[in-house]
Formats: structure tokens, sequence, C-alpha cells
């Protein structure tokens, strides 16, 4: 399966080495296709998008040139361009397996290591990372898709009861000073996105990286462990995260209702729109 994208020349060049192993799609349209170099065995992953899916894309690829010397396992960028409304972002593998399919740990033994992991992540610095994701750039964002029209309000509202769009961008809108930028947060930290191999773990699929407040992690994280291990277990992760920790809960619910607009995102419609309007 190839991508359906024309690939560049200099792209085909970099690919020449590799072969194709298999390919998926993205939250937001972008083609994910995987390649093996035949000598090395080294992975590497092309991802291409255009509109919604391009802009995430970009931001990646800055996020992770800015995380290079961070010391963290992190995809490295092998190859990114933009070529008409396209982009490519090549970049390579991290090994080991995402947390909730690791069977060399137990549950307990998994979620204190991607507790660390996070903590890690969290206490690095953030100086010079104004082109990173914020808080406010995500309410930027979705306020533009209010205005767009390109959130499937039939959806939104039966899974946000009975609020529009509208309705919860003002309540997110009217609440963002309750929060704290001080903290690197992951900005997608959840047990796929966390690899484990052997004592060693990295991180994937860290494009919404960016200074903010540490919940926006733990709403993530509060969601993936009660899908992959159960509810139960949530606890558990914030004991060994930091067992002084008093959770507010209307910080979690905050994150997760953004997330919402990701989810009934009609990303067809943004994308043409942004074909011919420019957005």
């Amino acid at each position: 399966m190839d991508p359906q994208s024309p690939i560049p020349n200099d792209l085909k060049t970099v690919l020449s080495q590799y072969k194709l192993i298999g390919a998926t799609k993205g939250r937001l349209g972008d083609e994910i296709v995987k390649y093996e170099n035949s000598n090395s065995h080294q992975v590497v992953y092309l991802k291409s998008g255009e509109g919604v899916s391009a802009k995430s894309l970009d931001l990646e690829a800055t996020t992770l040139s800015w995380l290079g010397d961070k010391g963290l396992i992190i995809p490295k960028v092998v190859y990114y361009n933009k070529e008409g409304n396209w982009t490519y972002l090549l970049i390579s593998g991290v090994g080991g397996l995402p947390a909730h399919k690791v069977k060399d740990f137990n549950k307990d033994d998994i979620l204190k290591i991607v507790a660390y992991a996070l903590h890690k992540f969290h206490m690095i610095s953030f100086e010079k990372s104004e082109q990173l994701d914020t808080l406010d750039k995500d309410l930027e964002k979705i306020q533009q898709y209010i205005f767009l029209k390109v959130v499937d309000s039939e959806k939104f509202i039966a899974a946000n009861d009975g609020k529009t769009p509208e309705e919860v961008f003002g309540y997110l809108d009217s609440h963002r000073n309750l929060f704290n930028k001080d903290s690197l947060t992951h900005g997608d930290y959840c047990l796929p996105n966390v690899l484990i191999d052997g004592n060693n773990f990295g991180f994937i699929d860290v494009g919404d990286c960016g200074p903010g407040d540490m919940y926006k992690d733990f709403s993530s994280m509060e969601v993936s462990i009660k899908r992959n291990f159960g509810a139960e277990w949530i606890e558990t992760f914030y004991r060994y995260y930091d067992p002084s920790l008093k959770i507010d809960q209307e910080k979690i619910k905050y994150y997760q209702l953004i997330d919402q607009f990701g989810y009934y995102l009609d990303v067809d419609k943004y994308n043409s729109l942004a074909k011919t309007s420019g957005y």
C-alpha cells in the first residue's frame, strides 16, 4: 500500500533503501506508512497530510527538533518538507512496546514506569519554547473551528450533555486562567505513547508538547488507563507520580472537553476550506 499523496523526488531517494511494511491513517487523516531498512532493519515512519493534518505534522517536526537535546528517547527527524498543500515528515522508530502491551511487567510496574517517565518529562526546562503548543493556542484553534463551522455539532451536542460547541468553548475560555504554565507537558500522554524496552522508556506523538499545566497530561492518561487497564488503576498511577497530590477533577474535565473538539472535527470539511480559503 502506497501513500495517496505523490512523494517528492528527494524523499523517494531517501526511501529507496527501505521496504514498505504497512500503512494506516492517523486521527486527522494523515497517512502513516511504515518502512524497514533491508540491511539494518531500522524502522522509519512516513507521515504525510494536507490541511489540518499538515499543520499537525509541521508542529510535530518543530517539537521533535526542539526536544532533540533534552535527553529523551524520542523519534528523530530523518526528512521534513512541504510541497504544495502537503507536508511530509519521515521519523525514526523508537524501540520497545507501547506500555499497555508490555508483557514482562505487571500493571503496577508499568504504571510506576509511566508515572516516573511523566515526572521526568514535566521537569524539563521549557526555556525558548515559544514555537510549541500552549493552552492559548489550543483555544485559538477551537475558536477557528467554531468560526469555520467544521465541528459536527449534532454529534458534539449528543456527547456533551446537550451543550453546543459554542457553549463549551465559552466555559473553556472563561476558565483558562485557572491553569498554570509551570511544566513541560507531553500533550497526548497515554499508554500507547510511552514505549517500554526493558528498563528504558521512550516517547512518541509529541506534537502537542509545550509549556502548560500538568493536568493536560493527567487528563489524557486517566482516559487511557481506564480504557486499557480499568478505572481502578488510576489511583496507582497518581500514587507513583506524587502520593501527596490531590487531584482536581474539574481540571481533568476541562482538558477532556478540549479533546471533544478534536473528536468531532470534520476533517474533510476543514481541509476543503483550507484549499479554497487558505486557513
